[in-house]
């Protein structure tokens, strides 16, 4: 009888604990929950705007931005440290404060701060002072850094504080966990998560960016360059159905006619369609960031900071077929043809060919192929394009056409409806294609053209694809080379 209470209640425990798990990660990581993260914001007037692209009646978290002058000024701390300037340490880390309290005073437009925002300031740079006064030997530039992070959330908390908004601040190194290899380690952070204890009622979350701990405990700041990827593994720990990136960077929305572009207000495409853009050459998010995105079913939005109804992409599952998304073009590329001088099997030929492409990290934008002749369009300086030569002489003759356009044509077309290398080739049949390649996935077509036909080619196909009664039929924006970044 006892074993059997016992079991029970092991039983009820153990369920207890389930259900604790359950209701803590359900506040914590609502179905509908988004993620929003912002790109480096200088002037006051911008940051008074974060709160606008923030929705107050559903649970959220934000990554503020990182501002630059708190870096600048850290930066000067970390030189004075590492070159012994103790007596100026103090007045740096004074300067760094006083400039804190005075843009929190001008972002909320009060004469002076709140007792609350002077307290939370302070107990910061109470942290820093204890940091600075460390031993040498235990400083780590990464972890004196991560206060420029630290305090650019506590400014954009402040401020949420001061709009009377429902907001919590939460601290990454707590359960932002990065694995031997360098990268977070999401299984192991979602532990670290659920151990933690924190207060979910807020509607609001402020995450600084970039914060982790390694396996000693330490406190580290993953790279400016990272910044993308890791709201996604935030967006993954924190089971998000969306994420928003804000740039400050122009976006292209397509055609020149107001009028026309007014009425999309969301521009969508597949993960696929955006990897075949990203492949060729138009940098929407790192590949990384979108292959954890599609892992998951996460949807990722990249909008406009100053324009986000009319300049907004999302990335998400939902098929669209039959649509061109995105004509871009790559410039500037080499045209190359490789024949076979009779002296290697086919087979070998081609290896021999791709091994030397290998040796000198040759990017590859297209390449096609016979059993005696190869074609490539690629990026070559002068001198490395001689030393590729000299190798290739050895089995083939080389011929090189510089400075030429490479056209991707992107969207949803099924291969065998759509025949669009037939519409292609028809549009252009005017013009010389050095080159075509199509049917390895159904998002792209490709051509090569001469430099001076790029333009034209283009201006065609933008016509005939992305046209506006293309436009109006499809509901697909279209991307020009003059008013387009897509053009690389």
């Amino acid at each position: 009888m006892l074993v059997i209470s016992c079991y029970i209640m092991v039983l009820f425990l153990f369920l207890g604990t389930c259900l604790f798990c359950y209701s803590y990660l359900h506040l914590l990581c609502k179905k509908n929950m988004k993620i929003y993260s912002f790109e480096t914001i200088t002037s006051i007037e911008d940051v008074r705007q974060i709160p606008s692209y923030v929705p107050l009646g559903e649970q959220s978290i934000l990554i503020p931005p990182s501002f630059p002058w708190i870096k600048d000024k850290l930066q000067d701390i970390a030189i004075s440290l590492y070159n012994f300037d103790w007596e100026k340490l103090p007045t740096l880390i004074d300067a760094l404060k006083t400039k804190t309290f005075e843009f929190t005073s001008q972002l909320t437009g009060a004469t002076e701060n709140s007792p609350a925002t002077i307290s939370i300031i302070e107990n910061l740079f109470q942290s820093l002072h204890s940091f600075v006064n460390r031993p040498l030997n235990q400083i780590k530039d990464k972890e004196l850094l991560s206060f420029t992070e630290r305090l650019s959330g506590l400014i954009i908390y402040s401020y949420f504080k001061t709009l009377k908004v429902n907001v919590s601040l939460l601290d990454p190194s707590l359960f932002v966990c990065i694995g031997s290899n360098s990268k977070i380690d999401t299984e192991k952070s979602a532990e670290c998560l659920r151990r933690l204890i924190q207060d979910q009622d807020a509607i609001v979350s402020i995450l600084p960016a970039r914060i982790c701990k390694n396996g000693l405990e330490e406190t580290i700041l993953m790279p400016a360059k990272l910044h993308t990827l890791y709201a996604t593994h935030m967006a993954t720990l924190f089971h998000a159905e969306e994420l928003t990136f804000y740039t400050t960077k122009q976006m292209s929305s397509a055609s020149p006619d107001e009028d026309v572009c007014s009425q999309f207000k969301d521009y969508t495409i597949t993960y696929n369609e955006a990897k075949s853009i990203i492949n060729a050459g138009f940098n929407l998010v790192p590949k990384a960031s979108l292959d954890l995105a599609g892992q998951h079913g996460i949807n990722l939005r990249i909008s406009n900071y100053y324009n986000p109804n009319k300049q907004t992409i999302t990335i998400t599952k939902t098929s669209t077929m039959n649509q061109i998304k995105a004509v871009v073009t790559r410039k500037n590329a080499d045209y190359l043809q490789i024949h076979s001088s009779g002296n290697l099997m086919p087979f070998q030929f081609l290896t021999k060919v791709m091994a030397v492409c290998g040796d000198f990290k040759t990017p590859i934008h297209l390449i096609s192929s016979s059993s005696v002749n190869i074609s490539m369009a690629v990026e070559l300086s002068s001198e490395t394009f001689h030393q590729m030569e000299n190798q290739l002489s050895q089995f083939a003759s080389v011929s090189v056409e510089k400075d030429i356009s490479v056209i991707h044509i992107i969207g949803q077309f099924d291969q065998e409806k759509e025949n669009m290398e037939v519409k292609v080739i028809d549009l252009l049949k005017d013009i010389p294609i050095l080159m075509i390649s199509y049917g390895s996935d159904n998002n792209s077509v490709s051509v090569v053209v001469s430099k001076d036909m790029g333009e034209k080619a283009q201006a065609i196909l933008m016509d005939n694809f992305a046209g506006q009664d293309f436009m109006k039929r499809n509901v697909a924006p279209r991307f020009r080379e003059a008013y387009s970044a897509m053009s690389i």
